[in-house]
């Protein structure tokens, strides 16, 4: 039986060049993230990556660990975006995704990763300060989206919140341009601790951005995320030291 893609296409394919790739925090089934895809102007594609297991690909066997979920993204944003410029936006959990993706690209760079846009977490291999049981706690009462997923038990964001913890970075930093995005008000991170994640990208640094609201401030503000958005890839992309995958 033919897969489904794992990924989701928002905007119109002939008209945008570049792509935003949206990959997803703790717990998500369908992509929080299309409120902000909507607001991106129409020379930018939103992608959506999806996770295996849940939502549209619940019939599929779930992935276990981080490097598992992105092989199987890599996989379809090769095939269907083969030759464009992606700016890989992570939010929690999301930028270990984007972190290895980042890597597979700058390796086989069958699509240029121009931007590496982070947000709301430490670097990786950093032990989170919370426990699991405040982390399930604060994130469903901020997101409150779980049981309209599917998963009033917490089953998929327990499941990530464990492939976390058990990710080890094993590659050497990513060349790539790099942002940082917070929320003010996020408990489990402070923007100023946010700086490590330029030990893990050699591209220039285009600053640390914060917004109103907690760990999941892009529920309330997706127009000042996606003007920021948008504005960030102006910039990576007019930036004299851009750094080109693979070369």
């Amino acid at each position: 039986m033919t897969r489904k893609p794992s990924i989701v296409i928002q905007g119109d394919r002939e008209r945008a060049g570049d792509a935003v790739v949206f990959l997803p925090p703790a717990g998500s089934a369908t992509s929080p993230y299309l409120p902000v895809g909507g607001r991106l102007p129409p020379d930018l594609l939103a992608v959506h990556c999806e996770m295996p297991g849940r939502g549209r690909l619940a019939g599929e066997q779930p992935a276990g660990t981080v490097q598992q979920v992105v092989d199987r993204w890599t996989a379809d944003l090769s095939r269907d975006l083969a030759g464009r410029r992606l700016y890989l936006f992570g939010h929690s959990l999301g930028t270990l995704f984007a972190y290895e993706m980042a890597g597979r690209f700058t390796a086989h760079p069958v699509c240029e990763v121009a931007g590496l846009l982070i947000s709301g977490a430490r670097e990786p291999g950093h032990v989170p300060r919370s426990l699991i049981a405040t982390a399930f706690a604060t994130v469903r009462a901020e997101r409150r989206l779980t049981d309209e997923e599917g998963d009033a038990e917490g089953v998929h964001l327990t499941a990530d919140l464990q492939m976390r913890r058990e990710y080890r970075a094993a590659r050497e930093p990513v060349r790539a341009p790099l942002a940082l995005l917070c929320g003010r008000d996020d408990k489990f991170v402070r923007p100023e601790e946010m700086t490590e994640w330029k030990k893990f990208a050699t591209g220039p640094f285009f600053g640390t951005f914060t917004f109103d609201g907690g760990h999941d401030y892009y529920l309330a503000g997706k127009d000042l995320v996606a003007s920021t958005i948008r504005e960030l890839v102006d910039r990576m992309n007019q930036s004299p030291k851009r750094i080109r995958s693979g070369k």
